[in-house]
């Protein structure tokens, strides 16, 4: 109950915080005994913010899902450059032009660059 009245005190901007958090650590695959400890909240105050969390996703429209989706993988596109220069070996590098390149493909089918495959036969 002192939890409770605690998260009743904090603004907003930290719920969404928090909400966002526990998103992040379901999406990870934690359950909310779990996410409770993490965050400092009940099991019950965890299953609520997944909650709340998940309702503003789903409120977010599709153009500000793909910009954040875009900003995580040019994130990792950078780390990956990076990662890149300071590797040692040749199948360090290998695994990592894979990498990118999978990055970069992703990247293409978020913003809808990547042309229709064609079919046998056009």
């Amino acid at each position: 109950m002192a939890r409770t009245k605690e998260l009743e005190r904090l603004d907003s901007q930290q719920r969404v915080e928090l909400a966002v958090r526990a998103v992040m650590l379901r999406r990870e695959g934690h359950d909310y005994d779990d996410i409770a400890v993490r965050i400092g909240v009940s099991a019950t105050e965890a299953a609520e913010l997944t909650r709340v969390g998940y309702g503003r996703l789903a409120a977010q429209t599709a153009d500000e899902l793909r910009t954040e989706v875009e900003d995580r993988l040019n994130g990792l596109l950078r780390s990956a450059h990076v990662d890149l220069k300071l590797a040692d070996s040749q199948g360090e590098r290998t695994a990592l032009y894979r990498t990118i390149l999978a990055i970069e493909g992703r990247r293409a089918q978020l913003l809808g660059l990547d042309l229709p495959k064609a079919t046998p036969g056009e």
